[in-house]
């Protein structure tokens, strides 16, 4: 059974190689070794997690049993900006149940939309959850260049425009 509950910074330095270890055998499939390298050239240091999480508006653990197997943070304006599962327990349904502890937390606290920048790897997951694309962008990040996807996902089916990304 999958279990989500808040983030506890006991959390960070199996968070820290969950996201490494996520890159180099998850998203190794869709990217160059440079890329990959740029992304993640090494386990990001604790204080880099502590630091990003207190920026958050919420961080979400999954877990089966004692086992961190996903991490996702998002801020108060519906910004979900990172989303990783464990490269061993993709496919289980630890994504679905992640983005539905996000989708039910925003919901609580009223933000009407959510919206991300998807790599090539997540894109695909993310349009299952029901994002759709509303535009394309092309980022710099430590010497490689990437692709990505904006998407967004209205919470409130009538929810107003403008879109995160206008």
């Amino acid at each position: 059974m999958i279990a989500v509950r808040k983030y506890r910074d006991d959390d960070v330095p199996i968070i820290a190689r969950l996201y490494y270890d996520t890159v180099i055998h998850v998203n190794a499939r869709d990217y160059t070794p440079e890329q990959i390298k740029a992304w993640s050239p090494d386990v990001w240091p604790d204080s880099f997690w502590r630091e990003r999480f207190q920026r958050a508006h919420r961080v979400f653990i999954a877990e089966i049993g004692t086992k961190i197997v996903g991490f996702s943070e998002y801020h108060a304006d519906g910004h979900v900006d990172t989303f990783y599962v464990h490269h061993e327990h993709q496919g289980q349904g630890v994504g679905r149940r992640l983005m539905q502890c996000i989708e039910d937390e925003a919901a609580r606290t009223g933000i009407e939309k959510l919206y991300l920048e998807a790599s090539i790897t997540g894109r695909p997951f993310f349009a299952r959850m029901g994002f759709v694309v509303v535009g394309e962008m092309v980022k710099e990040y430590r010497g490689a260049v990437f692709r990505q996807a904006l998407m967004e996902k209205r919470l409130y089916p009538d929810a107003k425009e403008p879109g995160a990304f206008a």
